[in-house]
């Protein structure tokens, strides 16, 4: 009886033994289906919100917030589906809004597109255009291509524009044409 006993725990342990190595081995994803593991979220977010804070002084560098985001872990991207971004310094607050936008990397470069707008309500500035690039590290955005500026007494279109939001210098490339309203004498 000893013998059949220990014949029969020894058969559970093999058992067991072959269950752990094959599950060990097993590979999760279906054949056919590597390429849809690497391409799933990780994250999905709905009403979100962000702050980001200056390292020099800790002072709140910008508020983010977006209706939806979506984070992968094998691409280090998030994507965003209506991003507000709000930045105030000694030049007012800039307001940025766009259908999408994109963080990349540790949150330093944002991308909106999609009917990108920037507003400066204390400059009387607006800016409309169809992808505004936004470096955190430097205050300064970028638009690619065309860009159309509305200010108090006119407007300007460029065909791209950098601005050191910091500075308030707007510098303006490729076909810049600007029409003003003369002052009543």
């Amino acid at each position: 009886m000893k013998r059949q006993g220990l014949l029969s725990a020894t058969g559970i342990l093999l058992l067991g033994l072959v269950m752990l190595m094959t599950l060990h081995e097993w590979d999760s994803t279906l054949p056919g289906q590597d390429n849809a593991v690497m391409q799933a979220p990780a994250i999905i977010a709905d009403d979100v919100t962000a702050r980001a804070f200056s390292e020099k002084d800790g002072t709140l560098q910008y508020h983010l917030t977006a209706n939806n985001l979506v984070q992968f872990d094998h691409n280090p991207l998030t994507e965003m589906e209506a991003p507000v971004l709000v930045m105030a310094n000694d030049k007012g607050s800039w307001t940025i809004t766009s259908e999408q936008g994109t963080v990349e990397g540790d949150g330093n470069l944002i991308t909106f597109f999609g009917k990108v707008n920037v507003d400066n309500p204390t400059q009387k500035v607006n800016l409309d255009t169809d992808e505004l690039r936004f470096d955190s590290e430097t205050n300064i955005a970028t638009t690619p291509g065309d860009v159309e500026m509305t200010f108090d007494s006119g407007q300007t279109r460029a065909g791209a524009l950098e601005a050191d939001l910091d500075k308030g210098i707007l510098n303006l490339k490729q076909g810049v044409k600007s029409e003003f309203e003369a002052p009543a004498s």
